[in-house]
């Protein structure tokens, strides 16, 4: 079996940066990445220049730093995304949204409202029966809370 020191400096690093890059798969965080940028850096710095195992160190942990300090924000938002602090059930629905009652909702057992495409589990303070139209007064979770709609003549 051959010694480490029989293989290129340059193969090391760069075997190195892609078990790094390979470990950041397997834990969680989104820093090992950037050791993996480090151990290329400091391949790169050796296939252009054969510098000292100590000035190869400093090449690493100077580019691994300088790289986690200055892209992880950016990189984040890029691999994992935004997130919200209200769900998107609250962002899109409008005050006095409507829906229609396709389970029967009879006080104080829940029934069925459709809206938007999707079906919801309804609660309401008076019994309403499959067909009525509602409007959707608010929303606990995946329950809606629902009043009837009363029609133009009514006051």
């Amino acid at each position: 079996m051959p010694s480490l020191s029989a293989f290129s400096p340059v193969l090391i690093w760069f075997l190195t940066g892609i078990v790094f890059l390979a470990l950041e798969l397997a834990l969680p965080g989104f820093v090992i990445f950037f050791f993996g940028l480090g151990a290329w850096c400091a391949a790169l710095a050796v296939a252009l220049y054969p510098v000292p195992l100590a000035s190869q160190f400093m090449v690493f942990l100077a580019a691994s730093l300088l790289s986690l300090v200055l892209l992880r924000s950016t990189l984040k938002k890029i691999f994992l995304g935004r997130t919200f602090d209200t769900d998107a059930m609250e962002r899109g629905m409008p005050p006095g949204t409507t829906g229609e009652v396709v389970a029967d909702i009879l006080p104080p057992a829940p029934g069925k409202v459709k809206y938007g495409g999707t079906f919801w589990q309804a609660t309401a303070d008076v019994p309403l029966a499959k067909g009525t139209v509602v409007r959707i007064t608010e929303k606990s979770n995946l329950t809606v809370k629902v009043s009837p709609v009363k029609p133009e003549g009514d006051c």
